[in-house]
């Protein structure tokens, strides 16, 4: 049974593309960072601010792959759809992708990493809770 998507629509600024409709790759990968952070926020009840302040955990990127499969241009509303693929004892794996109109334009593959955050980051179980609230947007 396939698992909840997290969805969120984004404009396309004159910052995040050139007139040819090439995207800035780096600002493709905010926009994915951003949504990353708003489905832990809105989705997991968990916001970026208590899990890096007040729990002094992180969740950083050990892993990315990106595919471009299409021009970007300003004033694209950008349809951001995130899944989670996989969800292990420290560590998940999302997928977002990136379409205009239903154009694909781009998909994302991203492990992340539960951590401590500090000087001496390390690898750290996921509490149930946030396992679980993962799990519902997992397909597996």
């Amino acid at each position: 049974m396939p698992g909840q998507v997290f969805r969120k629509t984004v404009p396309v600024r004159f910052e995040d593309c050139d007139p040819a409709g090439i995207g800035f790759y780096p600002r493709m990968l905010m926009m994915v960072n951003r949504l990353i952070e708003d489905f832990f926020a809105e989705a997991l009840d968990c916001p970026w601010h208590r899990l890096h302040g007040r729990e002094n955990r992180a969740v950083p990127t050990v892993r990315l792959e990106v595919d471009f499969k299409g021009p970007l241009y300003q004033g694209d509303a950008l349809d951001l759809e995130l899944r989670v693929l996989k969800v292990g004892n420290s560590a998940f794996t999302v997928a977002v992708a990136g379409s205009v109109g239903g154009a694909a334009k781009f998909a994302v593959t991203q492990v992340l990493a539960y951590t401590t955050a500090g000087p001496e980051i390390a690898a750290s179980p996921m509490p149930d809770a946030l396992k679980a609230a993962l799990r519902e947007f997992s397909a597996g």
